[in-house]
């Protein structure tokens, strides 16, 4: 009751202070402000929300500053409160001392980066310990001396000698324990938040599909990495039935034949293919993806599948602008429901490739002469260079193709009857 009736001082409300930790021992504050830039640099900094600089040798321009971000104090810290005190001791009687509360540090810029190397401008004169000092001499140091910089005479006669500062400083901020970068480690379990220099932020990019020459072991499976990106990928189960009985149906398929079959994506498509399949190199398989548990090598029926690589130069009718990869990104649906911009994977007599350059499985050439070339020269005996079939028998097929291709060229020239003209290359 007394309180209430008798009501104490007004309170005041504590001061918000700036606190700069500077990083050393300040024996003269003028000095020490002016490695700051000053007050008004100060000021600058905390008005603006600027970075404030410190430069042991202000009077150096090579120096490299330091730079402290400005921080505010209750986003640093939960529940503590950093005061400033001003503390005095009486001169006869210093056990008895009397502290005061200057106010609350709100505020804080903390020098935390490296401290760079300083590079000063001089040259040490000979036969003594004084140092010259270059700065006059490389820098005007006023608007008179700058104007005629270039028409000043050299000091004695003397050449001014060469000062090159570092190319660049430091390239962290933050210091190192060890002189080279630390290794960036991939994987699941030893991925974390990189902290400082030395860690690669960008997440790592990896082919999971299994590429295979034609002398190595083929794979029986796919790797528990694949088969979980493509379950992760693709949570719908068709497009995965659709690939399964794909393979099922046949061991081998080219990237061409698959996306015409399936309609799929590419990104989807790209997926997808590392778990049902793996990928020949070369051989006489080349260019094919494989069904897992599957070795051609090993069966004599597989001679139908041998890739034949056709190209077609200079022929007005089929389009340059694509030749071994087939970009199915861009897709346009036609009246009946076929791509207009996927290509065809069997070849069929008197019909024009969409591409110059095709790889064709031998099954897919249906031509009557081709297929009857295949039969009878087939064998059972597996040579690595030619699979099943001689090279001689391969040749003769993709000239049936180009025979083909003449013929059907010849015959469309015929038929057109806006006379555009049609060059036919005579070295197919």
């Amino acid at each position: 009751m007394l309180r209430s009736l008798y009501p104490g001082p007004p309170k005041e409300d504590p001061i918000d202070l700036v606190m700069i930790s500077y990083p050393g021992i300040i024996k003269n504050m003028d000095k020490a402000l002016e490695t700051l830039g000053g007050l008004h640099s100060i000021n600058q900094a905390y008005f603006n929300n600027r970075p404030l600089e410190l430069r042991h040798t202000p009077m150096n321009p090579f120096t490299s500053c330091l730079a402290a971000e400005r921080k505010v104090e209750s986003k640093l810290t939960s529940g503590t409160l950093n005061m400033a005190i001003r503390v005095k001791r009486k001169k006869n009687d210093p056990s008895v001392i009397k502290a005061e509360c200057i106010g609350l540090i709100g505020t804080q810029f903390k020098f935390d980066s490296l401290c760079d190397f300083q590079y000063l401008p001089i040259r040490g004169k000979p036969n003594s310990d004084v140092f010259d000092d270059l700065i006059p001499r490389l820098i005007p140091t006023d608007l008179p001396s700058a104007l005629c910089w270039w028409d000043k005479p050299e000091l004695n006669g003397e050449e001014t000698p060469l000062f090159l500062p570092p190319y660049q400083f430091s390239r962290y901020n933050t210091p190192s324990n060890k002189i080279l970068c630390r290794e960036t480690v991939f994987g699941e379990k030893t991925r974390k938040k990189a902290l400082g220099h030395g860690h690669n932020l960008r997440v790592e990019r990896k082919a999971l599909s299994v590429n295979v020459h034609a002398n190595d072991d083929f794979p029986l499976a796919p790797t528990a990495d694949a088969l979980a990106d493509a379950n992760f990928r693709c949570k719908n189960e068709a497009p995965h039935r659709m690939l399964f009985e794909l393979f099922e149906e046949r061991p081998l398929w080219t990237r061409v034949a698959v996306a015409y079959k399936t309609k799929l994506e590419e990104t989807l498509l790209k997926s997808l293919l590392q778990k049902f399949a793996f990928y020949i190199n070369n051989g006489p398989w080349g260019r094919l993806w494989c069904k897992f548990g599957y070795d051609p090598r090993k069966d004599p029926n597989s001679v139908s599948y041998q890739t034949l690589m056709v190209s077609f130069r200079q022929h007005t009718k089929i389009p340059e602008r694509q030749r071994l990869k087939v970009s199915t990104t861009e897709r346009k649906f036609g009246d009946e429901g076929e791509t207009i911009n996927s290509v065809n994977y069997v070849y069929c007599p008197g019909t024009l490739p969409k591409v110059r350059q095709m790889w064709y499985s031998l099954c897919d050439i249906e031509i009557p002469s081709a297929q009857e070339l295949l039969r009878k020269n087939q064998s059972l005996e597996f040579v690595p260079d030619s699979g099943f079939i001689s090279v001689s028998t391969l040749d003769q097929i993709r000239l049936f193709i180009k025979e083909d291709v003449k013929r059907t060229s010849v015959e469309m020239e015929v038929d057109e009857s806006d006379g555009i003209d049609v060059t036919v290359d005579e070295e197919w």
